[in-house]
């Protein structure tokens, strides 16, 4: 299991199969594929299905989840992240640090994004 350090250390980096949408409203409409389990594929094709498209999954970003979203740039570390989400959002560093990590496990339990190793702060 990481330090806290190590885990503030490490870079998220997007999933290159994820494609996001800015709404009118601002947020983020993310789109990514959706695993078919393989008993599900041989039952579809079973049913004439055939080799179907990918199913697409969907998730809606509000405004705060949308502001985190646009900071992962593949080269800011979690640390800074959280840093910069709470100097925008007027938040303490620690409850930001608690509210982006959160996240951006809920993405990484998706698939949307991967963490890469970083240095310690």
């Amino acid at each position: 299991m990481r330090s806290r350090s190590e885990a503030l250390a490490c870079i998220p980096v997007k999933n290159r199969h994820v494609r996001e949408q800015r709404l009118e409203t601002g947020e983020v409409l993310v789109l990514y594929p959706v695993a078919v389990r393989p008993w599900m594929a041989r039952l579809g094709r079973w049913l004439g299905a055939g080799n179907a498209a990918p199913r697409t999954g969907k998730l809606q970003l509000d405004r705060l989840g949308s502001a985190v979203w646009a900071l992962l740039d593949g080269q800011a570390s979690l640390q800074r992240i959280a840093e910069t989400f709470a100097e925008s959002q007027r938040l303490e560093r620690k409850e930001a640090e608690v509210a982006v990590a959160q996240f951006i496990r809920e993405l990484g339990r998706r698939g949307l994004i991967a963490l890469r190793g970083g240095s310690p702060p």
